[in-house]
C-alpha cells in the first residue's frame, strides 16, 4: 500500500481494473441480462368465456429458454373481482409456480402482468393454467399456426380441448446476454478503456506526472464507492424497499450504517508500521502452505457436504471428496524435489494406466451421474495413496522423523487399533486411522511444523467465507419454516455444531492478535470475522450450541489474557468486551444482509427435504422483498425469546400492527399453505391429477426423538431418554448399527453424545478409553500451550478445540471422520503426538 507509483500509471492501471471487471462480469460471471419475448396472437376470431375457480384454461407450453421471468395475460373488460391464480406445472405435474394476481380494472382490456421467475429445462413442456380465485376472468384464445408457433401445445378449457387454439399471451423469458451482445459490448468496452488510458498518455505528457501511493490511489477509488452504495442502500430503506416495519426498517438502517463506518475504517485506517502480508517473496516461501490452506478447506467443504447428504450415494460421494482434498493437505507438506523425481514419475505412470483400467472395468451403464463420480474420486484417491505411501516409507527409511511424545502417541496409537478391531462392519474408522496416520507420520517429516495451526485455522476460514457467500446467494431467510437458520445445512443441529469449529478458529485468530496489540487498527479484520461467524450462530438459536460456544470462549479468553493476578482481570475483562461488542456490531449488519441479499438474487437452492418444510412462493420466487414471508427483527426476537429464555411464541409483539389472528394464520395454520404453493383451490382439468393431492407433509422432524419425550417442560429435548436407552443397551464388543431402540420401538439415528456413541459401537472398553484419551488430549493440550504460546502461532488451537468438541460432544453426535468437529478435533491434535523442540 505504500508503494511510490506516477499518478498516469496509477489511473491507468484503475481503468484497466475496471474493464477487466466488467468483462469478467459479461463472461464467465454473465450478470447482465436480457428479456426474450414469445409472442402469441390468434390469427383469426378471438374467443373469450368465462374463466372462475371449477372452469380453467390449461395451456401446454415447450420451454424455449431456461428462465421464465414474466407472463402478460390478456383479459378482456367484463373480468371482474380482485385476483386470480396463474399456476405452472412441470411434465410430472408438480407445481412449480402459483402467483395470485391483482386484477387493475383501469387496465381492461388489455395485458395483465404476471411475475414467473422460475427456471425450466430447456424443450421440456410445462402447463399454464389460468383460474379464478372468488373471481371471474375472460382471457381470450385463437388459432395459431404450429408451424409458425411449435412451442406451444394444446389448450384445454374447462372439460373439452380447444384443438388448434392457443392462449393469447406473451410468455418474457430472462437470461444472459446473447453471444453478439457479449462480443458487442466486451469490444465496446475495451475500445473505451483502450481510449481513456492512451487519453490519460497524452494529458500526462503535456501535464507534470506526480508521484503517489498505492494506499492513496485505492481510498480516491473505494472511499466514493463505498459512500454512493450506502447512499442507496439507505434510499432503499427509507422508501420501504424491504418492507414497511419500522422496527425492520431501524435495524436495516442502523445496519447501513455500521457496514459503512466498518468499510470506511478498513479503507482509510493509520497503516504506518503494518507490513504487507501476501507479499511476492510470502508466496513463494509459503506456497506449500497456502495449498493445504486451500485443501483443508476443502475437506471441511467435504464433511459439510456428507452431513446434508439425504442418501447413500451423496455421502459416497462427499466422503470421497473429503479424502481427495485430505490427499492434497498431506501432500502439501512434500518438498518440490519429493514430487518431481524419477521414481514418483515411474510410478504415476503405472498407476495411471491401472486406474483407467480400473474405471474402465467398474464402469457400468446403470450408473447415475453420481455414481460415476464416485468411482472417478476412488480411482484419484488410490493413485494419491500410493503416491504418499512411497514418499512416507522413504522418509522413515531416512529416519526424518521428529520424537515423538510416546505417551500421548500411545494412546493415540491404541484408539486407533481398538476402533479397528472392534469397527463392527464400520469402515470409516479405518479411513480415520489411515489418513491420520499418514498425516501425522508426515507431519513429523516436515520441516515447517510451526506453520501447521496458521494452515488449519486459515483453512477453516476460507471455507467459512466459502459457504457464507453461497449462503448470502441463495439459502433464503424464512419469516416461519426456517427462523432458526440453517446456513449451508439442512437442519439447526448440524449448522450449530460446524458453527462451533469455525467460532473456535475465529475465537484463536482474534485472542492471538489482542495479544499482540488491542489497537482497533491491528484487529478489526479479526473482529469483523469473530462477530460475524458469532451471528451465524446465534441465528440457530441453538442451546447446545450456546452452552458449548460459552464454556469455550470462557475458557479462551482466560488462557489467552496474558499477565497474572490483577494485570490477567483486566486483560480478561478488555478481551471479553471487545468480543462482545464485535458480536454487538456485526449482529445487526450479519442479520440485515442475510434477510435482503437472497431476496435479491432471488436463486434460492433448497434441499429435497426443505420444500415439503417450508419456503412459500414469495420467497422462492419474484424478489418481493417486502413480503412477511422473509425474516424479521420482531419474529427473531419473538422465537429466540422463546428457544433461549423460554417465553413462549407469540407473547412478544414488536409490530403493534401484527394481531394475534394474523400471527396464528400465518404461523400456526401454514404448513398447507406454505408447501402446497396455495393449491388449497382445486384445479378442475380433465387428464390431470387433482393437484390438493400434491401437498406434501410440513411435520419434518430431522432427529429420531420419541414423540412422549418432547414435553414443554424437557429442556433437553428428549436427549435424556435416548441417553437411558443407548446406557441399557451397551455391551462390552458394540453394535454393528448405531441406534439403539428406544422406548417407542424406533431406531435412533445416533446417541447425540459422542461418548456413548463411541461405547455403543465399539464397545465399553473402547468408550472408557476414549474418555481417557480426551482427558488425556486436553492435558497435553494445555501443556504445548504452555510451552510453545511464545513460539508457535495459535498454539491455543489444540486445547480450544478440545474444550469446544468435549462439551459439544455431550449432546450432539460429532466424532467423525466427516463430521467438520471431528476432522478438525484430529487435524488439531497432530502437534501433540510428537515432542516439543
Amino acid at each position: 500500500m505504500k508503494k511510490i507509483v506516477y499518478k498516469s500509471k496509477a489511473i491507468q492501471t484503475v481503468i484497466l481494473m475496471i474493464m477487466a471487471l466488467l468483462l469478467i462480469s459479461l463472461w464467465p460471471l454473465r450478470i447482465w441480462h436480457e428479456t426474450v419475448s414469445t409472442v402469441v396472437m390468434p390469427q383469426g376470431e378471438i374467443i373469450s368465456e368465462a374463466v372462475d375457480e371449477e372452469k380453467t384454461i390449461l395451456q401446454e407450453i415447450i420451454a424455449q429458454y431456461n428462465h421464465m421471468d414474466t407472463i402478460d395475460v390478456y383479459l378482456d373488460e367484463n373480468s371482474h373481482g380482485e385476483t386470480f391464480f396463474l399456476r405452472i406445472l412441470d411434465e410430472q405435474w408438480q407445481v412449480i409456480c402459483e402467483e395470485e394476481t391483482v386484477i387493475e380494472p383501469e387496465h381492461l382490456p388489455g395485458y395483465q402482468k404476471v411475475i414467473i421467475d422460475v427456471d425450466m429445462e430447456v424443450g421440456k413442456p410445462y402447463f399454464v393454467i389460468l383460474q379464478g380465485d372468488d373471481s371471474e376472468i375472460f382471457s381470450g384464445w385463437g388459432p395459431v399456426s404450429l408451424e409458425e408457433m411449435p412451442y406451444m401445445g394444446t389448450l384445454y378449457y374447462a372439460d373439452s380441448t380447444q384443438e388448434g387454439m392457443s392462449l393469447m399471451a406473451n410468455y418474457n423469458y430472462r437470461m444472459p446476454l446473447r453471444k453478439t451482445w457479449v462480443f458487442g459490448l466486451g469490444a465496446l468496452i475495451v475500445g473505451i478503456a483502450a481510449l481513456s488510458v492512451l487519453g490519460v498518455r497524452l494529458w500526462y505528457k503535456k501535464k507534470e506526472d506526480k508521484l503517489t501511493t498505492v494506499e492513496k490511489v485505492f481510498k480516491g477509488v473505494m472511499n466514493p464507492i463505498v459512500a454512493v452504495g450506502a447512499l442507496i442502500c439507505i434510499g432503499a430503506v427509507l422508501t420501504g424497499f424491504f418492507g414497511k416495519y419500522l422496527l425492520d426498517n431501524t435495524v436495516y438502517f442502523v445496519s447501513v450504517v455500521l457496514l459503512a463506518l466498518i468499510l470506511f475504517y478498513g479503507i482509510n485506517h493509520d497503516r504506518v508500521g503494518q507490513q504487507a502480508i501476501f507479499t511476492l517473496d510470502y508466496l513463494k516461501s509459503h506456497f506449500g502452505d497456502l495449498v493445504q490452506s486451500v485443501a483443508i478447506a476443502g475437506a471441511v467443504a467435504g464433511c459439510c457436504e456428507y452431513m446434508s447428504g439425504l442418501y447413500d450415494i451423496h455421502h459416497t460421494v462427499a466422503e470421497r471428496k473429503e479424502m481427495l482434498w485430505f490427499s492434497l493437505a498431506v501432500i502439501a507438506m512434500f518438498k518440490w524435489k519429493e514430487i518431481v523425481n524419477i521414481y514418483n514419475l515411474i510410478y504415476l505412470a503405472a498407476a495411471g494406466l491401472y486406474g483407467y483400467h480400473y474405471y474402465q472395468t467398474n464402469l457400468t451403464e446403470e450408473m447415475d451421474e453420481l455414481a460415476v463420480q464416485a468411482l472417478k474420486y476412488t480411482v484419484l484417491i488410490g493413485i494419491l495413496l500410493g503416491f504418499i505411501l512411497i514418499r512416507t516409507a522413504i522418509g522413515l527409511c531416512k529416519r526424518k522423523l521428529a520424537r515423538l511424545s510416546y505417551v500421548y502417541a500411545a494412546f493415540v496409537a491404541v484408539f486407533f487399533a481398538l476402533i479397528i478391531i472392534f469397527r463392527n462392519g464400520r469402515w470409516w474408522g479405518v479411513a480415520l486411522v489411515v489418513a491420520f496416520g499418514l498425516f501425522y507420520l508426515n507431519y513429523g517429516m516436515w520441516e515447517h511444523k510451526e506453520r501447521i495451526f496458521v494452515n488449519i485455522a486459515r483453512g477453516i476460514v476460507i471455507q467459512f467465507i466459502w459457504s457464507t457467500g453461497f449462503a448470502l446467494l441463495h439459502r433464503p431467510y424464512v419469516t416461519y419454516r426456517n427462523a432458526r437458520y440453517t446456513h449451508i445445512f439442512h437442519t439447526v443441529t448440524i449448522t450449530a455444531s460446524y458453527l462451533t469449529i469455525v467460532e473456535c478458529a475465529a475465537m484463536v485468530i482474534l485472542l492471538a492478535k489482542l495479544k499482540k496489540s488491542r489497537e482497533l487498527r491491528d484487529c478489526w479484520k479479526e473482529l469483523v470475522l469473530f462477530g460475524v461467524v458469532s451471528s451465524y450462530m446465534l441465528f440457530t438459536m441453538s442451546r447446545t450450541a450456546f452452552f458449548a460456544v460459552g464454556i469455550t470462549v470462557l475458557f479462551a479468553v482466560g488462557i489467552m489474557a496474558g499477565g497474572r493476578k490483577l494485570q490477567l482481570l483486566k486483560n480478561y475483562g478488555k478481551n471479553m468486551g471487545m468480543l462482545i461488542l464485535a458480536v454487538l456490531v456485526c449482529l445487526p449488519v450479519t442479520f440485515t444482509a442475510q434477510r435482503n441479499i437472497p431476496g435479491l438474487i432471488s436463486e434460492p437452492f433448497l434441499y429435497e427435504i426443505e420444500y415439503s418444510m417450508y419456503c412459500p412462493q414469495e420467497v422462492m420466487r419474484g424478489r418481493r422483498l417486502a413480503t412477511i414471508n422473509y425474516m424479521r427483527v420482531g419474529r427473531f426476537i419473538d422465537v429466540f425469546a422463546d428457544k433461549i429464555f423460554g417465553i413462549p411464541e407469540g407473547t412478544l409483539d414488536p409490530y403493534g400492527e401484527l394481531k394475534q389472528a394474523e400471527y396464528e394464520r400465518a404461523h400456526k395454520n401454514s404448513a398447507k399453505a406454505d408447501t402446497s404453493y396455495g393449491t388449497e383451490k382445486r384445479i378442475v382439468i380433465p387428464g390431470i391429477v387433482d393437484s390438493s393431492k400434491l401437498v406434501a407433509s410440513a411435520d419434518y422432524i430431522p432427529e429420531d426423538v420419541p414423540e412422549e419425550a418432547l414435553r414443554d417442560d424437557d429442556y433437553t429435548n428428549g436427549r435424556l431418554d435416548i441417553f437411558k436407552s443407548y446406557l441399557e443397551q451397551l455391551n462390552m464388543i458394540g453394535h454393528e448399527e448405531m441406534g439403539a431402540i428406544l422406548k417407542s420401538g424406533e431406531n435412533a439415528t445416533h446417541a447425540h453424545n459422542i461418548y456413548l456413541q463411541v461405547a455403543y459401537d465399539h464397545g465399553i472398553p473402547v468408550g472408557i478409553f476414549f474418555v481417557l484419551l480426551g482427558a488425556a488430549t486436553f492435558m497435553r493440550s494445555c501443556l504445548y500451550y504452555r510451552r510453545e504460546k511464545d513460539k508457535i502461532t495459535y498454539a491455543s488451537f489444540p486445547a480450544v478445540v478440545s474444550v469446544a468438541v468435549a462439551v459439544a460432544g455431550m449432546v450432539e453426535w460429532i466424532f467423525h471422520l466427516s463430521n467438520p468437529c471431528g476432522l478438525v478435533l484430529m487435524l488439531a491434535i497432530t502437534p501433540l503426538v510428537f515432542q516439543e523442540n
